[in-house]
């Protein structure tokens, strides 16, 4: 006996489509206005939020796009290239949440946080990047010759050098060797050492960032209000 259950479609419900419909023409003339009192067209463009803005609300316009062309979900065998585009681009509507920044003291805090940390973290890259790359090598000439292995090609073992590294632990990769096992063992420990370097400095430079806003804070308080604080 064979069973062929169908996968049942999904509807959209009428309500949410009218909701985002309008939350979209909101932030459409809010950003179209916003652009048009901006002294300078391009540095406006250029700025983080604003980007975020404009790819939040592209594929809307996409969408609507290749509806005026004719092109819906009854024909997407024809532009499956298309129908892709727009659920890559329906991901995109959830970075209208980093338009809360703006309101939110500890978003902005922990954005500046992570500009004042880039170029540690980008040395702490280098360092992971090539810890990885080494265990990697280890772990596939010590584990290549071993029956049903999966340590296939060194390429293949990046996925447990950092699932290692990062304590995570699958267990879908494992060494059978003791000096597999020795390599891992020694993966951990260095994962450990590396991943709290970078832990480290966003710490202090999250404190600075908070003292600095304090200090501004009450700065502008004493010049409103008159008093030296």
């Amino acid at each position: 006996i064979h069973f062929n259950f169908k996968k049942p479609e999904m509807i959209e419900h009428p309500v949410f489509n009218w909701v985002e419909n309008c939350c979209v023409v909101y932030f459409s003339i809010e950003y179209m206005l916003r652009f048009w009192v901006a002294p300078r067209k391009l540095a406006f463009s250029r700025q983080l939020l604003n980007i975020i803005d404009l790819l939040s609300i592209a594929p809307f316009y996409f969408e609507m796009l290749l509806w005026v062309c004719g092109i819906s979900g009854d024909n997407v065998r024809k532009v499956r290239w298309a129908f892709l585009t727009v659920r890559l681009l329906r991901v995109l509507r959830v970075i209208r949440i980093a338009k809360l920044g703006r309101f939110s003291p500890g978003l902005a805090n922990f954005a500046l946080t992570l500009r004042k940390s880039k170029k540690q973290m980008q040395m702490v890259g280098v360092v992971m990047m090539t810890v990885v790359i080494f265990f990697s090598t280890l772990i596939y000439f010590l584990e290549k010759d071993e029956p049903d292995t999966k340590f296939t090609s060194i390429p293949a073992a990046f996925w447990w050098s950092v699932v290692t590294m990062a304590t995570v632990g699958y267990g879908d990769l494992v060494p059978s060797t003791i000096a597999g096992k020795i390599v891992g063992t020694g993966a951990i420990i260095c994962g450990v050492m590396v991943l709290a370097l970078p832990i480290t400095i966003m710490v202090n430079n999250f404190m600075q960032v908070v003292k600095l806003r304090e200090e501004k804070i009450i700065k502008k308080y004493a010049q409103q209000h008159g008093d030296h604080v």
